[in-house]
């Protein structure tokens, strides 16, 4: 399978809906961990979203942790992901 660039993040990341997930595994080299990212409103701010990533060996471990980014903004969230050859989890 073919590794994600960011501008593909990017992309996903933008069409996110509230309670949707990206779910991305991080190439070998990089430990082939689990990435996932999901968008949220915070309440009380019409308009405003946040982005936030979760990294961990696998999804579960990764869930159960603090968010490790979050961003209003995908760029950053997108560069850390496509930077560690990441591909999209079966």
């Amino acid at each position: 399978m073919a590794t994600v660039s960011k501008k593909e993040i990017i992309q996903k990341m933008e069409e996110l809906k509230d309670g949707a997930r990206l779910s991305l595994r991080l190439s070998p080299t990089f430990g082939a961990g689990a990435v996932l990212i999901e968008i949220i409103s915070p309440a009380g701010e019409k308009g405003q979203k946040k982005y936030v990533m979760w990294w961990g060996k696998d999804e579960a471990q990764a869930k159960a942790k603090a968010p490790f980014m979050s961003s209003e903004k995908p760029k950053s969230i997108a560069s850390w992901v496509a930077d560690r050859a990441a591909q999209w989890a079966a």
